[in-house]
């Protein structure tokens, strides 16, 4: 049987034709995800870089191509490919703070479940892979990576990119597929750096029988009109060289758990995760990858082999995996037999519905548990940083902290300061004023990144990070670097109060003068601590 046979034969037998039922699915799965991204904590670890960027390219009204931030790389190249989300987060957080940031994350969210209806529509997946597929989507881009991250801007395009190929396979509207797709590929090269997988629908095309070359060049070039909309288009180059070479942060044994090979990953992952990878990487075994044409097994194949490549580099790939096999998936899913008694087609719809509405628990939970906290945005270390910011504030004190993080950068800096990879993005956003020597981003040379890796992994001599020409120092109290400046007389430790009980991190201001404990405060910045412990 021809694919467009079967194609065919899953529209007859799915009833597609009765779209109530199924506009009532994505009514359902849309209210859903909104309320889950006004639900959801903001305390991704990388959303201040993120703010602190957008704010950046606002005032100064261009995209940075020389390091903003870190003084360890003053000079160095710098792209932020990231920028058109880093923009929207900027704008969001101007208007409207926290609440603004997590409506923008709830229309993304909402987007995520249209885009894969929409997909589901045009390839005719039947009743429960549609269903199914939409339950799955959401799990995993809303708990799996449940961050406001660009990444999210892929789960809307890359599945738009799905839909357009197959609509344009079956000459079904194909100007607006293309500018569908075009739209889609535009905003992808500007949000993500491996915008490159758009290109993996092409697959749709080239699995067709015949293979019409004139659709394929068609859809090729409106992906590649999508592309040539970037402002980085003749720095894409540099920008890859630079974010894909080598980097000891980067590496298979890496402190950065979403570096983690996928593969050593699922050796110690959730149940969830494991059987999502355990049916990503069933899919060429089952009977419905075998049922269809040779040409479609092998380029369906193709893409599914490439997300199996991203996700045995690193973890961070299984949802970029998922999105390059959604068809092959979907196919499994329809194989599935349906149950033939009564009494459970009729319990199903219900006991679908009432677990898509369950997802709304863990964020209500989230939530309640946060409901306490006053942070301006949360943060995975934003607590036990709290003394620490209130210090340098006082230390360092800035005029205005919006126009200081519309204003931050290497060049107007107050003093440089050490940080860790954990605490370098809120530090930043938080203490605009201080150029910290690293951030959440895996970019930094060697004098950076490598003791950065000694330190977390223990692995080979333990290294320091730069400490030369730096007025503060914020490490984790267990750090090793603690020691050798507890040892110098060039540093003192400031005693904070604990965030809690214990305090998690320890911070250390240069001073010449070597008179006292290295545990007592400075005369001159006494107030500092009296201004922390408020």
């Amino acid at each position: 049987m021809k694919a467009a046979d079967t194609e065919q034969s899953e529209e007859t037998n799915s009833g597609w034709g009765r779209g109530g039922a199924r506009l009532a699915d994505l009514w359902l799965c849309l209210a859903v995800a909104g309320l889950v991204g006004l639900l959801v904590p903001l305390d991704d670890a990388d959303l201040p870089l993120h703010l602190l960027t957008g704010d950046w390219i606002r005032a100064h009204a261009a995209l940075p191509v020389v390091e903003p931030f870190a003084w360890t790389r003053a000079g160095a190249p710098y792209f932020a490919y990231s920028w058109l989300p880093q923009l929207a987060y900027s704008w969001a957080w101007q208007l409207g703070g926290a609440n603004a940031l997590s409506l923008l994350h709830s229309a993304l969210l909402m987007g995520v479940v249209w885009a894969i209806w929409d997909l589901a529509r045009v390839a005719q997946w039947s009743l429960w892979s549609t269903r199914l597929m939409l339950s799955l989507h959401m799990l995993l881009w809303m708990f799996v990576q449940p961050a406001t991250r660009p990444q999210l801007v892929l789960a809307v395009a890359l599945p738009i990119a799905w839909a357009s190929a197959f609509r344009v396979r079956h000459n079904r509207h194909i100007l607006s597929a293309c500018a569908a797709l075009i739209c889609a590929s535009a905003v992808a090269v500007n949000s993500h750096l491996l915008f490159p997988l758009m290109a993996a629908p092409v697959v749709v095309l080239l699995g067709a029988t015949p293979v019409r070359r004139s659709l394929v060049a068609m859809w090729v070039g409106c992906l590649l009109l999508g592309w040539l909309c970037t402002p980085y288009l003749f720095q894409l180059p540099a920008l890859f060289r630079l974010n894909f070479g080598y980097n000891a942060l980067f590496n298979a044994a890496s402190p950065v758990m979403e570096h983690e090979a996928g593969f050593v990953f699922v050796t110690h992952a959730a149940v969830g995760t494991a059987l999502v990878v355990t049916l990503l990487l069933l899919q060429p075994l089952l009977p419905s990858f075998a049922a269809r044409v040779s040409r479609e097994r092998w380029w369906y194949g193709l893409s599914w082999a490439a997300g199996l490549v991203l996700f045995g580099l690193a973890i961070r790939g299984l949802l970029l995996w998922w999105l390059l096999a959604l068809p092959v998936v979907a196919w499994s899913i329809a194989a599935l037999p349906l149950p033939r008694t009564r009494l459970v087609q009729r319990v199903l719809p219900w006991a679908w519905g009432v677990g898509v509405v369950g997802m709304l628990g863990q964020p209500l939970r989230l939530r309640a548990e946060q409901g306490a906290t006053r942070l301006e945005l949360p943060h995975p270390e934003a607590r036990a940083l709290a003394p620490v910011v209130a210090w340098l504030e006082c230390a360092a004190p800035s005029r205005d902290l919006a126009a200081m993080r519309r204003e931050a950068g290497v060049e107007r800096a107050v003093m440089k300061g050490t940080a860790s990879f954990n605490t370098g993005s809120y530090l930043a956003w938080a203490v605009p004023y201080v150029s910290w020597s690293i951030d959440g981003r895996t970019i930094f040379p060697d004098s950076v990144a490598r003791p950065e890796a000694r330190q977390e992994l223990r692995l080979g001599a333990m290294l320091h990070p730069p400490l030369h020409d730096v007025q503060v120092v914020v490490l984790p109290v267990a750090h090793a670097t603690n020691a050798l400046l507890a040892a110098s007389q060039e540093w003192r430790r400031v005693v904070l109060p604990p965030a809690d009980s214990v305090a998690a991190y320890a911070l250390w201001w240069r001073t010449r003068d070597a008179e006292g404990g290295k545990e007592a405060v400075s005369p001159s910045i006494a107030r500092c601590h009296e201004a922390s412990a408020r």
